[in-house]
């Protein structure tokens, strides 16, 4: 992500598969919460979206399917983080075995 501060980034292989893990961090809140959409739709962008998965506790939180691979965004208040597979993966699938990688 090219926004933010970088806090982590690294590869990490769980259940036999591959994942890129980066978190990013913003000034407060507010920022952060713009830089969500921002960077959700800068990663979708000129992609065609085959399955996705929003949380609607309070929309910050999705799971997006693309073509070449499938990638989850959270933002945890003033941090924001991307979990992103090198296949694509049902979003089910993708969501059990790489969503203790946003934590």
């Amino acid at each position: 992500m090219r926004e933010g501060k970088l806090v982590k980034s690294e590869m990490v292989n769980l259940d036999g598969e591959e994942f890129y893990v980066e978190k990013v961090a913003f000034r407060d809140w507010h920022v952060s919460l713009h830089n969500f959409y921002l960077i959700s739709d800068r990663l979708s962008d000129g992609h065609t979206i085959v399955e996705q998965k929003w949380s609607y506790e309070d929309f910050c939180d999705v799971t997006i399917r693309l073509e070449d691979c499938t990638y989850a965004l959270n933002r945890q208040v003033e941090v924001i983080a991307l979990v992103s597979s090198f296949r694509p993966m049902p979003v089910d699938e993708f969501d059990r075995i790489a969503r203790p990688l946003i934590m």
